[in-house]
């Protein structure tokens, strides 16, 4: 005959915690890894747009001070390669009145960037339309 603590012991051997914890854990750490791709290539494409009107403020300014089309493409290309980020060479266009082009940047994920599959995702690109800045003078 068994007593009472016996069966207690035997049947009590934690598989049922163990079991849930483990599938909690598993879960929580797949939600972690999608929240953070998500948030890099949000970060990324938010940055990318920072960097691009800085690019095309300085392609502008060097494009009216000189009113070369070449240096105001490099002075842009190279604050963008400073930054991480490649401009697209076929896409720039320059004019007194405005600059456009596209930047593209890899956002630093985990693992979408890694696979051949998924390194799509991963790549980030923005279209940039900047206009000089003109300060309007109002008198109060």
């Amino acid at each position: 005959m068994r007593t009472v603590c016996t069966r207690l012991r035997a049947d009590d051997s934690g598989s049922i915690v163990f079991g849930w914890l483990g599938r909690l854990t598993l879960t929580l750490t797949v939600l972690g890894l999608l929240c953070f791709e998500v948030l890099s290539i949000v970060v990324t494409h938010v940055s990318l747009d920072n960097v691009g009107q800085t690019a095309g403020d300085r392609a502008l300014t060097i494009y009216t001070q000189s009113n070369d089309t070449t240096s105001a493409f490099l002075a842009a290309d190279q604050y963008a390669a400073s930054e991480g980020a490649a401009l697209v060479k076929k896409s720039f266009t320059i004019s007194e009145n405005a600059v456009s082009f596209e930047l593209t940047k890899t956002a630093p994920t985990l693992l979408l960037f890694r696979l051949d599959a998924t390194a799509g995702y991963a790549e980030v690109t923005t279209a940039i339309y900047a206009e000089p800045f003109v300060q309007s003078s109002s008198s109060p």
